[in-house]
């Protein structure tokens, strides 16, 4: 057969096609995410590359005759001029890694310790993102004097170079503001990078950038693993490390100087799951959840791996059509982990959320997790008002929780049933205080921490200055705001409010030089504290002069102490500040010993993984390497400690001492044997879920097999699972073999949630003070709950929305509960200073002993306070709660409707003086009534109407205020003896004013 010869049109048309085809192969091959995985099973489970930002250059000329000017100096250490330097400009606005925050945390991106984090980070590095660019630059003349003109903008980041010195930065700087540039010493890091066997790792690559100036540094180490990073300027350093098949290691505060780093690479994990389904393999959709950690693939023929992860702790579930897999909670202690995964008949859950009108809640996000750990396995952020859907999931109980800005956060227990389950979470409209914070310049001032007064508690602002503050109630706050060297600032707002200015001063200044045996420390941190004003924490650590400013401060006495992980805390020490004068004081830290050792098996075999401490607690808790060993830092030289060792496969049957600086200590512990067996209900059922001592395990047969401690012989261990009694097993060690352990299953609360009109109320949460999980009631408002074990009387309770109830139950009595669900209560009323004028801005804690729930409340400017409560009895306490000796405590009954309470010396009201003998353990109760037949005060007195509580009064007259006219019972008792009989006397109020209860 003759084929005739292709045309030159035809030829041209098939070259073309064939380069772009080669360039298809050749954009696959360079694209297409680099994996370990066997072509079977693809590399779905590869992480995903993460974008990152594009950090968008900012202009800083206007490009003509008009425009600002900035100016300076750049000076050597000694404060010497340095010609010839190089000095660079970009706008304060211009993002860096410095201003990457973690999108899971929020902290600084640098500071975060997810090792997650680590890997984000890693790509910074490797794509030359995030660092210092120059938009306009210049140099030194032989003064080293520099200009810039023609400048736009508010704010810029100016920083020098010149050869035999380090960088130099100044943040924030601000046209005819004379800026001073001193450059460091030129200064290394020098160390070793390790695999976990603790061999050197030659050709692994080594980055650092300053955490104040971000330019990075680079190395590849040697044959040995050690490396050298030169021409370091002002630190600490960000230091990271990785190679070939290993994961980012990071040291987060590195100081430059003698003192070698040792970065320690893990192997990378892979977790290879398979997916059946009525024991055959199925494609499935599989998700991983952990800290900092979210990755999902596709289970080709039912294998996928996941590649690239830390040895920790994390949730594996799958999903395929209609069916779900049971999530497993596995812990990657080996470099590869298998695991199977068996479909079953599932449901979806769809979830509407709305708020207390019933509209839709804006950008809100969502997470499932298991009723039976905090990991998450479902994050969702829908649209506002979509219908979200999660699943299909497997059958069983689960726990929604609903974040969104300005509401209060809201969670649900989720029963999962084949097919749709639906469910509403109605979130609470938050009380907030919103504002920005600005500098003496009227710029705004990103990342400052902002503390509201009088919670305590504290938010932090955006990259603009803006914050949003939740607080508990409205009223009268304080909110408090301090940058090292921006300074500080206060203002007082009353909530709800918005657009609040917070305006930093310089106000009082401290400089605190931080030394250690003659040399200036880098990476210090500075606390002060006084009790009026609080604590106030640096910023930023000392930089390589060894100087933390702290800029800001209210005038006054401060106790100050200075910080470092490698060195011992400096002695306590005062200092006094004065508004607008800046205090110098030099501090020194005394270097720490290290605690080395070993941690081995009985064999002599090193056990990696096991987690080291010490008593006295001196140090934070290590953990050994591959070759068993561990390392303690910054211990009192020659002090004796006693050195635990844990390890969830071994245990430590010998009590070891080591000194700090003294010879390595020798850690030997014990193998745990490997135990067998069945956890089944009494009628054979398996029980699915379970916990044997620490393991938690899952299992669709109810088998076991785990590593446990064997005393004398025996196998002693508990076991608990949701619904059942916990039993304790007590047999012999051997054999391994367990067999069945049968579990009894708890006793059950019945009953039905109602409106006060009679009708049944579905989905509403019920649950008990003594209870660990909640349930939701059904369509005809029936509930089913287990009791808890060991408990004979406690309190059921139930709420839907704005609407709650409460009852007692006791195991005794068996009866079903009827809970009719009420509206919430309004309390208002005053509170009142103990010389009478009323509390701005005090904060008034309280529980419902009925429920054990939480209440805060703060007053306004004019003392007053309005808070809607649910019904129930209250203990009520406006003194402190870290001393609690001596203080009263108000038990108040709330009942429906409206209800005024006062707290103090409110007008009409007397006081009431008790002459007793303080001892320890005794109480002193003053309640409304006439209660002559009280003879145990702690139990017959936790529902009375009205009454007063002192807990060991501290004097021998104890004064009680804001009584109104009436009788009144005074109990005197003792909390630890049962045999003696408490003193009660009655006492009618006003015409009595002292009631004498000592002999």
């Amino acid at each position: 057969m003759n084929v005739p010869a292709p045309s030159a049109h035809t030829m041209r048309k098939w070259l073309v096609i064939g380069l772009a085809f080669a360039m298809l192969s050749v954009a696959v091959a360079v694209l297409w995410p680099r994996s370990g995985v066997p072509a079977s099973t693809g590399n779905a489970g590869a992480p995903a590359i993460r974008a990152l930002p594009e950090f968008e250059p900012v202009e800083v000329s206007s490009g003509a005759s008009e425009g600002l000017t900035l100016t300076g100096r750049v000076l050597d250490p000694s404060g010497r001029p340095v010609p010839d330097a190089e000095v660079s400009l970009a706008a304060s606005a211009q993002k860096t890694l410095t201003s990457v925050r973690c999108d899971e945390c929020g902290q600084a991106l640098l500071a975060c310790p997810a090792r997650e984090s680590g890997i984000h980070a890693w790509a910074f590095f490797e794509q030359a993102r995030g660092f210092l660019q120059a938009r306009a630059s210049t140099r030194t003349d032989a003064q080293g004097r520099f200009r810039f003109d023609h400048l736009v903008g508010v704010s810029f980041s100016v920083w020098a170079r010149a050869g035999g010195f380090g960088a130099a930065l100044r943040e924030r700087a601000a046209p005819g503001e004379p800026v001073d540039l001193y450059l460091s010493s030129p200064r290394s890091i020098g160390g070793q990078v390790v695999d976990d066997a603790g061999r050197g790792m030659p050709g692994a690559r080594v980055y650092a950038v300053s955490r104040k100036v971000p330019v990075p540094s680079e190395a590849v180490t040697g044959p040995d693993g050690s490396f050298t990073l030169s021409g370091l300027g002002e630190g600490p350093f960000y230091v990271v490390a990785s190679a070939q098949g290993f994961l980012p290691s990071v040291e987060h505060q590195v100081e430059a100087g003698p003192r070698p780093v040792r970065l320690r690479l893990e192997p990378s994990r892979t977790l290879e799951v398979h997916v059946t389904h009525q024991g055959r393999p199925v494609e499935a959709t599989v998700r991983l959840r952990a800290d900092h950690l979210a990755r999902e693939a596709r289970a080709e023929r039912g294998v996928v791996r996941f590649e690239d992860l830390y040895p920790d702790s994390l949730v594996v579930s799958a999903e395929a059509g209609a069916l779900g897999a049971e999530p497993r909670t596995l812990t990657l202690s080996e470099r590869l982990t298998q695991v199977t995964l068996e479909l079953e008949e599932a449901g979806t859950l769809l979830v509407t959320v709305v708020d207390e009108a019933g509209q839709p809640v804006p950008s809100p996000t969502l997470m499932l997790r298991t009723s039976r750990g905090p990991l998450p396995i479902h994050t969702q952020k829908p649209q506002t008002g979509a219908l979200v859907q999660f699943g299909p999931l497997a059958v069983g109980d689960y726990v929604l929780e609903g974040k969104a800005p300005g509401y209060q956060d809201a969670q649900l227990p989720a029963r999962v049933k084949p097919g749709e389950t639906t469910l509403e979470l109605e979130m609470s409209r938050a009380t907030l205080i919103s504002g920005q914070v600005l500098d003496q310049y009227g710029r705004p001032a990103p990342n400052v921490s902002v503390l509201v007064q009088p919670t305590g508690d504290a938010v932090l602002a955006d990259e603009e200055g803006h914050f949003s503050a939740p607080v508990p109630t409205p009223g009268l706050y304080e909110l408090h705001a301090h940058h090292s060297e921006w300074g500080g600032g206060q203002v007082k707002a009353t909530a709800p409010a918005e657009g609040v200015k917070l305006e930093l001063e310089p106000r009082a200044s401290l400089e605190v030089t931080v030394t250690s045996e003659g040399r200036r420390v880098e990476g210090a941190d500075v606390m002060l504290w006084v009790e009026s004003e609080g604590i106030f924490r640096s910023d930023s650590t000392s930089g390589s002069d060894g100087v933390v400013p702290m800029r800001g401060l209210p005038s006054g006495t401060y106790a100050l102490v200075a910080t470092h992980p490698d060195y011992l805390p400096s002695p306590r020490q005062s200092v006094v500040v004065e508004d607008g004068q800046t205090q110098r004081v030099t501090v020194s830290l005394e270097p720490g010993a290290v605690l080395r050792g070993e941690v081995v098996d009985t064999q002599g075999a090193p056990i990696a993984g096991a987690t080291v401490s010490v008593l006295p607690r001196a140090s934070e808790a290590v953990t050994t390497d591959a070759q068993g060993q561990f390392e303690m830092r910054a211990l009192n030289p020659g002090r004796p400690y006693l050195v635990e060792a844990r390890h969830p496969a071994y245990d430590q049957r010998e009590r070891a001492q080591g000194s700090a600086g003294g010879e390595p200590v020798r850690l030997v512990m014990q193998a745990r044997a490997l135990f067998r067996g069945r956890v089944v209900a009494e009628d054979g059922e398996p029980v699915r879920h379970f916990q044997l001592e620490e393991h938690e395990v899952t299992s669709a047969d109810g088998r076991f097999e785990v590593a446990l401690s064997v005393v004398e012989e025996r196998v002693i261990v508990s076991l608990e699972a949701p619904g059942f009694v916990p039993l304790t097993v007590d047999k012999p060690a051997q054999p391994n073999d367990l067999g069945d352990l049968v579990l009894q299953r708890a006793a059950q609360v019945t009953g039905r949630v109602r409106d006060e009109g009679g009708g049944p109320v579905a989905d509403a949460v019920v649950g008990c003070d003594a209870c660990d999980d909640s349930v939701m009631t059904g369509p005809d408002g029936s509930f089913t709950l287990a009791s808890p074990s060991f408990v004979r009387k406690f309190n059921v309770s139930a709420r839907k929305g704005r609407l709650s109830a409460s009852a007692p139950f006791s195991t005794e009595e068996r009866r079903p509960l009827e809970l009719v669900l009420k509206r919430a209560t309004r309390l208002s009323g005053t509170v009142y200073q103990a010389n009478g004028t009323p509390a701005a801005g005090l904060q008034v804690k309280a529980i419902n002993t009925e429920r054990s729930e939480p209440l805060s409340i703060v007053t306004g400017p004019d003392g007053r306070y309005s808070v809607d409560v649910a019904p129930g009895n209250y203990r009520f306490m406006t003194g402190s709660e870290h001393d609690f000796s001596g203080q009263t405590v108000l038990l108040i009954q709330v009942g429906e409707g409206e209800q005024q309470v006062n707290f103090g010396p409110a007008p009409g009201t007397s006081p009431l003086t008790v002459v007793l003998q303080p001892g320890r353990g005794r109480v002193l109760w003053v309640v409304a009534g006439d209660m002559r037949g009280v003879t145990r005060p702690q139990q017959e007195l936790n529902r009375v109407p009205y009454g007063q509580v002192i807990f060991q009064p501290t004097g021998e007259r104890v004064l009680l205020q804001g009584l109104a006219p009436g009788r009144y019972t005074v109990i005197w008792a003792s909390l630890h003896t049962e045999g003696e009989p408490p003193v009660v006397r009655t006492v009618d109020l006003p015409s009595s004013s002292e009631v004498v209860l000592t002999p």
